[in-house]
């Protein structure tokens, strides 16, 4: 590995001091001012040195895998898989050039569009799922989540229109935007007590979705949450969210009763449009 070493000496210097006031007085406190700004752009550059050295190097397997290697760190990123097989289990750790890697992270839409996947296993080392990370996974039937991952990038499930039912961790505290989008085939959905959000779409055009238990450490509803969610009869909304975005219930067609807490301060534009079998709504004055 190349890299940069930076030696800084540090001497004591010895400036001329004047203890009245004038110009001898005033070109000391000048001379410090860039003495001190000297040492910072010094520490500064010895800094990117160190950062300059860990190099990130592309690996690919026979097996379709992509990885990005850090070298300093010794972890792994899965930026794409490119294999054809139905069934995929990542590996927790990886061996390149005789040093051993542990897979952290799945990068933004390592498995977009692949469309053949009807099964995968995530191991415990991951602890971030990316951006459309199984977007377009039209054949994706089951997915195991480990404990390890926090959090789930935005459309990070969407058009994922086999998925039927899905375990969320109690690790993981908010679903991004679109997470779960266009995932016309989820029926039910554990949602933990650690999440606290709802992205904007995030449930959009989950068309099977007939009901949802939301905890009480949710807090808000994105925009457009569950819109087109067609098939949803009813929901219980928590004391612990205050607000619900624009279009969050549009076009619920099969929505018949909805509880709304004191709780709630604000309901967004067009947010119950178009919910034809809602007969009645009690609003409560906090709003």
């Amino acid at each position: 590995m190349t890299g940069f070493t930076f030696f800084v000496f540090v001497c004591k210097t010895t400036f001329p001091f004047n203890r009245q006031e004038g110009a001898i007085g005033k070109k000391h406190i000048k001379m410090k001012k860039i003495f001190t700004l000297r040492l910072m752009l010094i520490s500064l550059f010895a800094a990117m040195s160190m950062a300059m050295n860990a190099r990130i190097i592309d690996y690919n397997t026979d097996d379709g895998f992509k990885y990005k290697l850090n070298t300093e760190e010794k972890t792994a990123t899965l930026s794409r898989y490119s294999g054809s097989a139905k069934e995929v289990c990542i590996p927790d750790r990886i061996t390149y050039s005789e040093e051993t890697f542990t897979v952290t992270y799945l990068g933004n839409s390592c498995f977009y569009n692949c469309t053949s996947l009807t099964s995968i296993n995530i191991p415990t080392s991951v602890t971030s799922l990316g951006a459309g990370c199984f977007n377009g996974c039209t054949s994706l039937t089951s997915i195991n989540i480990p404990s390890s991952v926090t959090s789930f990038g935005n459309g990070c499930f969407q058009d994922c229109t086999s998925l039927t039912s899905i375990n969320i961790p109690t690790s993981v505290t908010s679903f991004g935007d679109r997470c779960f989008k266009d995932c016309a085939s989820l029926t039910s959905i554990n949602i933990p007590s650690s999440v606290t959000s709802f992205g904007d779409y995030c449930f959009q055009n989950c068309t099977s979705l007939t009901s949802i238990d939301i905890p009480t450490s949710v807090t808000s509803f994105g925009d457009y949450c569950f819109q087109n969610c067609t098939s949803l009869t009813s929901i219980d909304i928590p004391s612990s969210v205050t607000s619900l975005g624009d279009g969050c219930f549009q076009n619920c067609t099969s929505l018949t009763s909805i509880n709304i807490p004191s709780s709630v301060t604000s309901l967004g534009d067009y947010c119950f449009q178009n919910c034809t079998s809602l007969t009645s709504i009690d609003i409560p004055s906090s709003v």
